[in-house]
């Protein structure tokens, strides 16, 4: 991303807490137009913290948030979904619908009119074949790479500008993981950009434009993957909290 463009989504100074304990402490993160930045660490470090506070879920104490220039800092997640903000978070459906009546059920809670609706589940089945095939199977019947390509469905969707998503990978093949970041990538292309909390650093590092490690609540360094590959060790230290 430019220097000089203006994010998609941007926060600075962002501190929370959870009662008496802080969680995070000033994070700044900034991520372009149909850019991918991922958010590494260990686990209880803040990771799935922010991105509460950037869906709106979480307010902050501290910081503001802004998503296409526009301060979002006290807007409620639900209004967040609708100026195109929308969060992936592992792979939540309704079981006892099919594909197609979890898609339907999703757009109708969004208040998208009939025709609309029908073109954009089309539109959806034409990027999934694989939902397709199967769009009159139970949802709980799915695997777990089917059921993950539902809630990435269900997002394209809402028709989202940008879309945080926690643990992409957690749970999948190499193979249905490897598809799903195709299709991530498919749709930046195509503009929406993406912010991935991700435990596996080599799928991050196979699908993000810049990279942001944590530690403690706090961002402790920025690298682009070509950087990272050039420094051989750099990920582990900073994965292990040596990046000061």
């Amino acid at each position: 991303m430019s220097p000089d463009s203006q994010p998609a989504l941007a926060c600075s100074g962002i501190s929370s807490s959870y009662g008496p304990v802080q969680v995070l402490f000033d994070v700044d993160l900034r991520v372009g137009e149909g850019e991918i930045v991922g958010v590494c660490g260990p686990n209880g470090v803040g990771k799935t913290t922010l991105l509460r506070v950037l869906s709106g879920v979480q307010r902050s104490s501290g910081g503001v948030v802004h998503l296409n220039g526009n301060d979002i800092t006290t807007t409620s997640a639900t209004r967040r979904v609708k100026l195109g903000l929308t969060t992936v978070v592992g792979q939540a459906a309704f079981g006892s619908l099919s594909v197609h009546e979890n898609l339907r059920a999703h757009g109708h809670a969004l208040g998208r009119e009939r025709g609309e609706l029908n073109d954009s589940i089309d539109a959806v089945f034409n990027i999934f074949p694989r939902l397709d095939e199967r769009r009159d199977q139970a949802a709980a019947t799915l695997s777990g790479g089917e059921r993950q390509m539902l809630v990435l469905a269900k997002t394209l969707i809402q028709r989202p500008r940008v879309v945080l998503i926690d643990e992409l990978s957690l749970g999948l093949a190499p193979v249905v993981v490897g598809g799903l970041l195709e299709l991530i990538r498919r749709m930046a292309s195509l503009g929406t950009s993406f912010v991935v909390v991700e435990q596996s650093v080599n799928v991050a590092l196979s699908l993000v434009d810049r990279m942001y490690f944590m530690e403690k609540g706090a961002f402790i360094a920025e690298h682009t993957p070509a950087e990272l590959r050039a420094q051989p060790g750099l990920v582990e230290k900073l994965m292990l909290g040596g990046g000061h």
